[in-house]
């Protein structure tokens, strides 16, 4: 490669007048034609049955893989949204006359792979054991068992994966911009909650299956070293016996936009970052004339490359993030556009301000010639190194089958983009971007409700919480009730603060279930007492301790099956204020922590009393919630987790305790169920 350059430039050095009298440096050079592209070729033929069989042969490397494509419209879950997202690996866990292992070790002595999902199966192995692969996917395919002890476990774990995502801003984002896009009422707008996932049973799946399992909706894709011949030969001897029937038809109707820009809030207490999502649907579908411009105009816009408008302006210019992009999809039903940034707090009401001059200088004023032929160059050469995989020639056969594009659709691919003209992508601009219909959607600090207000027609920021329901806004609380006397009525509530205050040690034990899967030992011992003031906590797994904490006001420290990991700084004030008391929640002052009182909190038709806790620097942010009903504390949540206190239960002496802690820290979960608490022990 060294060499090549120096050849360059010393042909450059030897010609230097032939070269400036040669090149026009005041305009861009002349577009070349198109290349031809020779895509690799696809076959397709039909079962009797019904069943599309696509075959691309690629005989480079000796192994097969098997693709199912099931082709319905949306499936509605209604109370049951989780079916769909849990189908695969119920599927998988069994058939009629395998377990879950026995599946399982089949598939790892061939060394295949086998993947489900709601709308699509596939397999793969070496060629030499396609027979044997087959023989499982078509188990799989026709007699799964869907057990119903699978079925519990998965449900625990996607309720334990729903509690955590509470906390991502992600996951907040992706249900707060479906629910406002779609609705609740589309398939493409429905959430999944724990009550949801709760409703679903083994029924469900079975119905499912029997309903859009079915060959005469369903595309078989063949990819590898095999020939069609042979390929045509398996999918009948594997696939040939499998009964057609109608499939259900639904029409979903196209979801309105809003009637000018909405803005939408999802707060996240403490965050010291705005997740924005400025989206509106779109209607073009998949091969629609307009499709192959608009991909240019995204592209130039925020799709692709660093190029891009969004990225040059947020990023490289003002600084506002590391990444700020866009996207604009197809879909047969209905598609969406969006453009996206995490930003820092204090900018997010800025941000908003470039994406919304951006997205409009994509409608009102034209691109220049050469960011139109850098993007062409670009996407050119996306499309071609994507040839280079067999799979991808699979999946413009599949497209140009599923959606009736032309049987030249991809051939003629980069023709058709060279033929896109300034003009082109300032009309799909217009027609497509609504930079005065979006909904922008920030999940994110409270704080910044204000800045975001002259964002919206209507003047207002609505409120959503995690699952993209929308917030009863905080309102003050009863004239008299002061952040004292909220937690004056949680200890009440508890058995009384002069007898809690008098406790010396509380010894706990029970189990925790850490991420739905695994359930573990658990025990709590805590000394109150001035000369022993310390909180111990071991996690154990068959009587073998592996997890250790210990707090003391000298320090705090974890350990887990290896070297004591000391807590430092914020964590470590949080850790000696919650744990070194009974009382803690009216010792905040020692601690250096300011408690506020926010107001009354309206989450699932519960109101809470909210009581934020924050030290100087802020670099402590707790916010504490207090049943308005019981008075009793039910969680607590700060930047990066939230802890659930449920089941108050007097376990003698009338002090009430909760037997049901529920920890989320990311996507872990921990749930603690206490099985007994000893009161005023001695402990050492």
């Amino acid at each position: 490669m060294k060499a090549t350059f120096k050849a360059i430039a010393l042909l450059i050095a030897a010609a230097p007048i032939a070269l400036v009298a040669q090149i026009d440096r005041s305009s861009a050079p002349a577009a070349g034609p198109a290349p031809i592209i020779e895509l690799g070729e696809s076959t397709v033929s039909k079962l009797e049955n019904g069943l599309t069989v696509i075959v691309v042969e690629n005989h480079r490397i000796p192994q097969v893989s098997w693709s199912l494509d099931f082709e319905h419209t949306p499936v509605f879950e209604g109370d049951k949204v989780g079916i769909l997202g849990m189908f695969g690996d119920l599927m998988k866990s069994g058939t009629v006359s395998k377990s879950k292992a026995e599946l399982d070790e089949a598939i790892d002595f061939i060394g295949g792979s086998i993947y489900a999902s709601s709308n699509y199966f596939s397999g793969s192995s070496l060629t030499k054991h396609s027979d044997a692969l087959l023989e499982l996917m078509s188990d799989v395919l026709f007699n799964p068992s869907f057990p119903e002890a699978e079925l519990n476990k998965l449900k625990t774990q996607m309720i334990s994966g729903l509690a955590a995502s509470e906390t991502s801003p992600n996951d907040i984002s992706s249900n707060l911009t479906r629910t406002l896009l779609y609705g609740s009422n589309h398939p493409y707008g429905e959430v999944t909650t724990a009550e949801s996932i709760e409703a679903i049973t083994r029924e469900d799946f079975i119905n499912h299956h029997n309903t859009y399992f079915r060959p005469n909706s369903t595309y078989l894709v063949i990819v590898g070293n095999i020939t069609f011949d042979n390929a045509m030969a398996q999918a009948e001897k594997w696939f040939g016996s499998w009964e057609k029937s109608d499939i259900p038809y639904h029409r979903w109707e196209t979801p309105a936009l809003p009637q000018g820009n909405k803005v939408c809030l999802a707060p996240l207490d403490g965050s010291v970052q705005s997740l924005l999502k400025l989206t509106h649907i779109v209607n073009l579908r998949p091969g629609s004339e307009d499709a192959i411009t608009v991909s240019v105009m995204n592209s130039i816009l925020g799709g692709g490359a660093f190029s891009g408008r969004l990225m040059q302006n947020l990023r490289e210019d003002k600084a506002f993030t590391y990444g700020a992009r866009s996207s604009l999809s197809t879909d047969p039903i209905v598609g969406n556009f969006v453009a996206y940034a995490d930003v820092r707090n204090e900018v997010t009401d800025s941000a908003v301000t470039e994406f919304l001059i951006e997205i409009r200088r994509m409608t009102n004023e034209p691109v220049d010639s050469s960011t139109l032929a850098m993007t062409k160059s670009y996407m050119t050469g996306s499309f071609a190194r994507s040839l280079e995989n067999p799979s991808t020639v699979a999946r413009f056969a599949l497209n140009i089958e599923k959606y009736g594009l032309p049987a030249d659709y991809y051939a003629t691919y980069l023709e058709e983009l060279s033929m896109v003209t300034i003009e082109d992508v300032q009309r799909v601009a217009k027609k497509y971007l609504r930079p005065d219909q979006l909904y922008i959607t920030c999940v994110g600090s409270p704080e910044i409700i204000e800045s975001l207000k002259g964002f919206s027609h209507t003047g207002q920021v609505e409120l959503f919480d995690a699952y993209g329901k929308q917030l009863i806004e905080r309102r003050d609380v009863s004239e008299g009730v002061t952040g004292e006397s909220v937690v004056a009525n949680h200890y009440n509530a508890c058995g009384g603060l002069k007898k809690i205050s008098k406790l010396k040690s509380i010894v706990k034990k029970g189990s925790v279930e850490i991420g739905g899967a695994m359930t573990l030992g658990f025990e709590e011992k805590t000394s109150y007492s001035k000369k022993n003031k310390k909180s111990m906590k071991n996690i154990s797994m068959s009587g073998q301790v592996i997890m250790t904490s210990t707090v003391t006001p000298e320090g705090a420290s974890i350990s887990q099956m290896g070297p004591e990991e000391k807590l430092e700084g914020a964590d470590l004030i949080v850790a000696q204020w919650t744990e070194l008391s009974p009382v803690f929640l009216n010792n905040s002052d020692d601690y250096g922590l300011n408690a506020d009182l926010l107001g009354i909190e309206n989450i699932n038709g519960v109101e809470y009393h909210v009581i934020k806790y924050t030290n100087e620097d802020d670099s402590i942010s707790e916010s504490y919630y207090f049943s308005v009903e019981s008075g009793l504390l039910s969680m607590s949540k700060n930047l990066n987790s939230s802890t659930e206190y449920n089941k108050y239960i007097d376990l003698g002496d009338g002090i009430l305790f909760p037997l049901e802690v529920k920890v989320t820290s990311g996507p872990q979960s921990m749930n603690f169920r206490i099985s007994s608490v000893e009161l005023n022990s001695t402990i050492e």
